[in-house]
């Protein structure tokens, strides 16, 4: 967001101007460079650094294996999804999977990644808001800079790989001083991760298994590694599509039957 951040002070040159940066996380890099557009600046942190908002709701949710990820999901649509939901998985290849998976099970979703138009992003983005999608499937894309009111509830399909991608995908719900709820899936890939996400849930008042707590800690060398490189997983995928287009399809036509009976009754 450089670019779009020089345009930005470029119309701000009016020497009077009081210029102010807000962020639910400042990186290292994002502070250097406030330093450098801002002379003396103040430094304000409400809560804790490496906490998240206390009002969400948060939970790690062991599932095993990708398999079990799909099986978790079912079940959560199951007892009762309360829509809107945003759903983060680490890839647009594994968005699109995910998708391919869920659109016949019954629910209104739909997929936004970095190769969807802007007229597709506009599109989808407005019928989230209007309650037309229930679940959005989304990349990190999704994370930062847009707001959506009233979000009940955001899925870490994949695991964050980092505490600074976690505070902000779980961050689109809980706003405006409403509550909200975050649920994390993991894998035994996952478990170097672990302890950083589960140190942020503990700041935010959340409950959080001891052992997760005293995990090792990865060296530098290794926590640098692990933010730029996601884990290897397997593809999302359970039912060969055109068996679950036929078992769609199968499915309209029972209930048409009895449509038709009860009519006719």
């Amino acid at each position: 967001f450089i670019t779009q951040l020089d345009e930005i002070l470029a119309a701000c040159s009016n020497r009077k101007l009081q210029k102010s940066l807000f962020s639910a996380t400042i990186p290292p890099q994002i502070e250097e460079l406030a330093r450098s557009i801002m002379p003396h600046p103040t430094f304000v942190t409400v809560g804790s650094k490496v906490g998240a908002n206390s009002k969400i709701k948060q939970k790690l949710v062991f599932v095993g294996s990708e398999e079990g990820k799909l099986i978790a999901i079912r079940q959560l649509i199951q007892t009762g999804l309360k829509p809107p939901v945003l759903m983060f998985v680490q890839s647009i290849d594994r968005a699109k999977q995910l998708f391919r998976e869920l659109v016949y099970d019954g629910i209104n979703v739909d997929v936004m990644h970095a190769e969807r138009t802007q007229a597709q992003r506009d599109n989808i983005i407005s019928q989230f808001r209007s309650g037309a999608i229930w679940v959005l499937i989304c990349t990190d894309l999704m994370a930062r800079g847009i707001d959506f009111k009233g979000v009940n509830l955001v899925i870490n399909y994949d695991f964050p790989q980092s505490t600074i991608s976690y505070i902000h995908r779980i961050g689109r719900t809980g706003r405006g001083g409403r509550e909200g709820e975050a649920v994390t899936f993991f894998t035994g890939e996952d478990v170097l991760y672990l302890r950083s996400i589960a140190n942020v849930m503990k700041q935010s008042g959340c409950d959080v298994a001891d052992w997760m707590l005293q995990l090792k800690k990865p060296g530098k060398k290794k926590a640098k590694m692990l933010k730029k490189k996601a884990p290897e997983r397997k593809d999302i995928v359970e039912v060969p599509r055109c068996f679950k287009q036929q078992r769609k399809k199968k499915q309209q036509m029972i209930e048409g039957t009895k449509k038709k009976k009860q009519d006719q009754d």
